[in-house]
C-alpha cells in the first residue's frame, strides 16, 4: 500500500518516494557485489538509513544476496553487540526451527548458549554468556562460521559503528577487524553520524579497521534536485507549490533531509491545494510552536553561558571564527578560551557540528526557534 503522505519521514518504501542518491546508490551496490566494505557517514539525519533501506531494496531483485541491518547505538559493550548480532542474523536462512536449533548446537558446543522461542513468531533466540573478549572472540568466530556455512552472498549493514569506541573492553576493534577479515563472501555496511570517530577508526594509521573498506560520505542533495522531487510530489497529489515555495523550504531546512521532508509532510497534510511562501512560513511558526517544549528543555540542560553561545551560532547561521574578535564583540562573548569551551560540550552534546571552518546547529528547527530572539 502506498502512503496517502508522499514526504516520508521515517522507514522507507520504495524507490518513488526516494529522493535521487542515485550515484551514491550506485556505489554502494557496485562495491558490494565486487566484494568491497563501505563506510558510510555524514551528519545525522541526513539519510543514511533511508540509503542503506534504498540499496537493499535493490539488492533484493538479486537473489544471491541476503540482506541485515543493526543498529548498535543501544549497546554498551561488547557483549551486548554480539548478542544483537546474534539475534539479527542466527536462524533468519534456515526454513525450519528445529534445523536452526540442530545446527547451533553442533556449532556452539562449548559455548553452551541460552537459546529462547519468541512468543509471537515462535522463532528462536539465542543469548550468548560472554565473561572475556576470548569468549568475544570465540563466539564471534562461530557466528560467521554459520554465515558461511549457508553459502550465501550476506551483506551486514551496522549502522551507528562508532558506538565500538565507547565500550569499556580492550582490544574490541581488533577482534572485530580479525573476524570480519576471515569472513569471505560476507560484506558489511559500516555507518554513522559521528564523523571524526569513524574517520578515526578507518582512516588513522595503525588502527585495526585502517583503509579496510571504501569511504562515502554522504552530502546534501543538490538543491535544483530536491526542489523538482518537492513540485513532482505535491503535483501527483493535485497541489501546487511554487518554484519559490520550493525553494523557500529548502532554504529554511538548510537542504537537511529529515527537515525537508518534515515540512513538506506537513504542508501535505493541509487542506490547502496551492502552497506559497506565506504558508510555508505559518506552518513552520506552527512547527516551532509544538517543539517549545523541548527547546525549553534543552536550555535548561546548557549552562547560561553555552545557550549565549548557541543563539550565537543560530543567529550567524553558520558561524565562522567563532573564537575571533569579532565575532566575540559582536555577541558580547568574552574570551576567546570560553567560547572555545563552551562550543566543546556543544559538540559534545551534539547540539551543533563543524563543516570544515564553519559550525551549524544540528536541529534546523531548533536554530529557526533560537533566531526568533
Amino acid at each position: 500500500m502506498k502512503p496517502q503522505n508522499p514526504f516520508i519521514v521515517s522507514g522507507y518504501y520504495s524507490p518513488e518516494f526516494f529522493c535521487n542518491r542515485k550515484n551514491e546508490a550506485a556505489r554502494i551496490i557496485n562495491a558490494l557485489e565486487n566484494g568491497r566494505n563501505i563506510t558510510l557517514f555524514s551528519i545525522r539525519r541526513l539519510g543514511k538509513t533511508g540509503l542503506i533501506d534504498h540499496v537493499f531494496y535493490h539488492l533484493k531483485t538479486n537473489k544471491k544476496f541476503h540482506l541485515f541491518y543493526l543498529d548498535i547505538l543501544p549497546t554498551t559493550d561488547l557483549s551486548g553487540f554480539i548478542n544483537l548480532f546474534a539475534a539479527t542474523v542466527l536462524g533468519k536462512l534456515e526454513s525450519a526451527p528445529e534445523k536452526f536449533i540442530k545446527k547451533i548446537g553442533d556449532l556452539f558446543a562449548g559455548i553452551r548458549p541460552a537459546i529462547s522461542f519468541d512468543p509471537y513468531t515462535g522463532m528462536p533466540t539465542l543469548q550468548i554468556n560472554i565473561q572475556s573478549t576470548e569468549d568475544a572472540d570465540k563466539s564471534l568466530q562461530k557466528i560467521f562460521a554459520y554465515l558461511k556455512q549457508t553459502g550465501k552472498n550476506i551483506v551486514i549493514a551496522i549502522d551507528e559503528f562508532q558506538q565500538i569506541v565507547s565500550y569499556p573492553e580492550k582490544n574490541v576493534e581488533a577482534v572485530l577487524r580479525t573476524n570480519i577479515q576471515r569472513a569471505a563472501g560476507i560484506n558489511f555496511i559500516f555507518s554513522g553520524s559521528q564523523t571524526h570517530i569513524l574517520l578515526s577508526i578507518f582512516s588513522q594509521y595503525g588502527k585495526p579497521f585502517y583503509q579496510s573498506t571504501e569511504m562515502v560520505q554522504l552530502e546534501r542533495i543538490e538543491k535544483s534536485e530536491y526542489s523538482k522531487f518537492i513540485i513532482s510530489k505535491f503535483e501527483r497529489g493535485k497541489k501546487k507549490i511554487s518554484d519559490s515555495a520550493a525553494e523557500l523550504i529548502l532554504d529554511i531546512c538548510r537542504v537537511h533531509t529529515y527537515y525537508v521532508q518534515f515540512l513538506c509532510n506537513r504542508l501535505y497534510g493541509l487542506k490547502n491545494n496551492l502552497i506559497t511562501e506565506p504558508l510555508v512560513r505559518e506552518t513552520l511558526k506552527s512547527i516551532l510552536k509544538e517543539n517549545e517544549a523541548v527547546y525549553i528543555n534543552y536550555r535548561n540542560l546548557l549552562t547560561d553561558y553555552q545557550w549565549k553561545v548557541l543563539t550565537a551560532i543560530a543567529y550567524e547561521g553558520n558561524a565562522k571564527l567563532i573564537t575571533s574578535k569579532d565575532f566575540i564583540s559582536k555577541h558580547h562573548l568574552g574570551t576567546p578560551s570560553s567560547v572555545h569551551t563552551a562550543v566543546k560540550s556543544l559538540l559534545e552534546k551534539e547540539m551543533v557540528y563543524k563543516e570544515q571552518d564553519d559550525y551549524f546547529i544540528y536541529d534546523v528547527f531548533l536554530e529557526r526557534w533560537l533566531e526568533s530572539f
